[in-house]
């Protein structure tokens, strides 16, 4: 196969069509992960903004596809072009190979009509009457709706492992706790080495400080400069990785680390200025 992933999408939603293609082209699989056919690589994209009808170019790249990611939204619904490349690869490669991503609207104006599947169930009334009904099945689709480019980016982080997952015939849940493990890995990493850098800083400065003094010079600057990067570094961190719930446990431990080892050095009027400032 040429491509692993197709991806459908009007003009109109071609900004977050790019996006969920970079996204899945720069996720890197967890290490140590074993894949059911090693020869796929999730990284073969093709993106298709459907501004001109099917025709023999198209269905040949297509047929060269393994899935094929259709976005969703109100202007998709009745776009004859993108209905056209939909209704061709679910002939040839079946639903089961379709993955909707749903990026505006509710499901009912967003879904192409042949998404929408209608099924007669039939209940038992308490009288013992059959009574016939029919009911609208939506298919499970991808959301990245959202009101926020915060969240809409935690939502496209979110979706990238569950469609490289489904792609890849892996489990989404396993793949999504080794990605969480790398994270946490990697946010201990750039942690520690924040809170070594703040100590170091402010150790250095004290130093320059306690010699100035010896010499009868003035060390306000010095000592003031300390100051500010122990604040903003325990200040800052917590507040650039607020959208990572993980990284903030390691956070707050690396902050708590910080004021720790400050006391030991002597720098108790840093944790006073930091306290002081945050109340």
């Amino acid at each position: 196969m040429k491509w692993d992933i197709y991806i459908t999408a009007v003009k109109e939603d071609k900004e977050i069509t790019d996006s969920l293609a970079d996204s899945l082209r720069n996720y890197r699989l967890p290490a140590n992960t074993e894949l059911p056919d090693p020869a796929t690589d999730f990284r073969r994209i093709c993106v298709d903004i459907a501004d001109k009808p099917l025709d023999d170019s198209i269905r040949a790249e297509l047929d060269d596809s393994r899935y094929l990611v259709i976005i969703c939204s109100p202007d998709t619904k009745d776009d004859p072009a993108v209905n056209e490349r939909l209704d061709y690869f679910r002939e040839k490669a079946g639903k089961d190979s379709i993955i909707a991503v749903i990026v505006r609207g509710e499901p009912a104006e967003a879904f192409p009509p042949s998404f929408i599947e209608h099924e007669v169930v039939r209940y038992i009334m308490p009288d013992m009457t059959v009574v016939e009904r029919t009911e609208t099945i939506e298919p499970v689709a991808a959301d990245l709706r959202a009101d926020t480019p915060a969240r809409r980016k935690q939502l496209l982080r979110y979706e990238t492992v569950r469609i490289t997952a489904s792609v890849l015939g892996l489990h989404p849940d396993a793949l999504e706790q080794r990605h969480r493990a790398r994270a946490r890995r990697t946010a201990r990493t750039i942690l520690s080495a924040a809170a070594v850098i703040c100590l170091s800083t402010a150790g250095i400065f004290l130093r320059l400080g306690q010699i100035a003094r010896a010499e009868g010079r003035i060390a306000e600057q010095q000592t003031q400069l300390s100051i500010e990067i122990a604040q903003r570094t325990m200040n800052e961190l917590p507040e650039r990785f607020k959208d990572d719930p993980a990284a903030l446990v390691y956070i707050d431990e690396a902050v708590q680390h910080a004021r720790e080892s400050l006391y030991e050095l002597g720098l108790e009027d840093l944790l006073d200025g930091e306290e002081g400032s945050g109340s």
